[in-house]
């Protein structure tokens, strides 16, 4: 028996909603690399009713495909080289070091400290980009882009191990930190934004796995999450390589001071719900 039509067109419009949210959600993570868990876990749970396994595993999905998405558009300009493999072999190092030294306990007193360093550092970022935003919004035609040069390794191995140790303490790692140490380190700003898509396309796919198995996800609608993530992800990288570096660090700045503050508040808000009454 057919369905009615009412019911095709509530699932046509949920699955328009879906994919222009995957799409916002990997817009924004082709532009920055800065996860989108912490945002996505709260809007998935309290806007689409997920339980928090199941948003957990479609976080990780969006990520995953806006990761894909966005190294589709680089590819066009960079090829992988071995400061890829220096990049993943440090953070995996230093998050190991970093999980195994580091009390668990103290793990999101560490997140809250590090999210307010966060919010200074995006702002930071933007003062420092200030000067530079005379070249004007976008890229020139005639600047070709350059990846960096494999001597950077010596820029790329100590950024990886901070990322790594302050990702395995906290969870925050990966963009939060890498592009930040990148570009106050000198790197050009695609450079530094393409190796940290490189770095959690690992984590991302695992986790994805890890996450899906655990929960029970209906495809009906991560499906669309997952392909509006992607198309996100194209469009994200696109406006990132079409921006001028002047542009492009003060976009990453807004969106970390941002981001950064939003799960800062949503730390504070889970702790004083857990915490006894009159803490």
């Amino acid at each position: 028996m057919s369905q009615p039509r009412s019911d095709w067109l509530f699932l046509v419009l949920r699955g328009l909603v879906l994919l222009i949210l995957g799409w916002a959600f990997g817009a924004l993570y082709g532009l920055t690399s800065l996860g989108v868990l912490a945002v996505f876990l709260p809007v998935s749970t309290a806007l689409l009713g997920f339980s928090v396994a199941r948003a957990t595993a479609a976080g990780w999905l969006v990520t995953l495909c806006a990761c894909v998405g966005a190294l589709t558009v680089f590819a066009q300009y960079f090829a992988l080289h071995l400061l890829v493999p220096f990049l993943w072999g440090a953070y995996v190092f230093a998050g190991l070091v970093g999980n195994a030294v580091f009390p668990r306990r103290w793990r999101v007193t560490l997140q809250m400290y590090l999210l307010l360093l966060l919010i200074v550092v995006g702002a930071g970022m933007v003062w420092q980009a200030y000067p530079t935003l005379s070249d004007g919004v976008f890229r020139s035609a005639s600047t070709r882009l350059a990846p960096p040069p494999q001597a950077a390794w010596r820029t790329v191995i100590p950024a990886g191990l901070l990322a790594g140790v302050l990702g395995g303490m906290t969870g925050l790692g990966g963009g939060y930190v890498l592009v930040p140490a990148l570009v106050f380190a000198g790197m050009a700003p695609y450079g530094a934004l393409w190796l940290s898509l490189w770095l959690m396309l690992p984590l991302a796919l695992l986790s994805t796995f890890a996450g899906v198995r655990r929960a029970t996800p209906s495809w009906s609608q991560e499906g669309w999450l997952a392909a509006g993530a992607f198309l996100g992800g194209v469009a994200g990288a696109t406006w990132a390589i079409s921006f001028s570096a002047g542009m492009l660090v003060p976009c990453f700045g807004v969106a970390l001071t941002a981001v950064a503050f939003v799960t800062w508040r949503s730390l504070a808000a889970i702790g004083k719900a857990t915490s006894p009454k009159g803490d």
